[in-house]
């Protein structure tokens, strides 16, 4: 389903090097808003400048890609010391092509890692990126944004559930022919669709 990330971990701060790794991943496209920085705000965390930095120095080229204004992406990028798009038009896959046009994967070695399924999540399936899922670091501004955030939290606890009476059927594992799905987080819960 094009909705379902590859992963869900609380934080970005978790989306480490050896879970890249496991994950077929070698290099990382970041959303901003929400995702690094909440939304509105101009406070980057320590914690959240040291994992990008932890990524770079592990050799992940990342690019932060956004629908946020430009000179706010600039900014950042350029504080964070990588390259950034703006206004870049997630979900569409145009937005995806740019990123990896500037990072130089194809997209199956390439990760999305973002706050929200109807964009981040959503774009990278259907381009065939990894799709990494955080929590938002803030409920959202927009009344569009808190209606999406309603309708995934909704998702996401029936996913969990699923997931749940997969495993009390003896489903331990993830189907062998899904790729797609085939490595399970290590922090949060694999997708897994159905039991082979």
């Amino acid at each position: 389903m094009l909705l379902r990330p590859d992963a869900v971990v609380a934080s970005v701060t978790e989306v480490t090097p050896e879970l890249l790794r496991e994950l077929g991943v070698r290099a990382v496209m970041v959303d901003l808003d929400d995702t690094l920085v909440p939304a509105g705000s101009e406070l980057l965390e320590p914690l959240f400048r040291a994992w990008l930095s932890e990524l770079v120095a592990a050799g992940f080229p990342v690019v932060i890609l956004s629908n946020g204004e430009r000179r706010r992406v600039e900014r950042y990028a350029r504080e964070l010391g990588v390259r950034g798009l703006a206004l870049v038009g997630k979900p569409f896959r145009h937005a995806f092509r740019r990123g990896l046009r500037l990072l130089g994967t194809p997209p199956h070695e390439t990760a999305m890692v973002g706050d929200q399924l109807f964009t981040d999540v959503l774009g990278a399936n259907l381009i065939g990126l990894r799709s990494v899922l955080v929590s938002p670091l803030s409920p959202g501004k927009l009344l569009h944004t808190r209606a999406l955030r309603r309708l995934e939290r909704r998702l996401l606890r029936r996913w969990q559930r699923d997931l749940a009476q997969l495993q009390g059927a003896g489903c331990d594992e993830p189907p062998k022919a899904s790729p797609r799905l085939s490595t399970p987080p290590r922090r949060g819960w694999g997708l897994w669709p159905s039991c082979q």
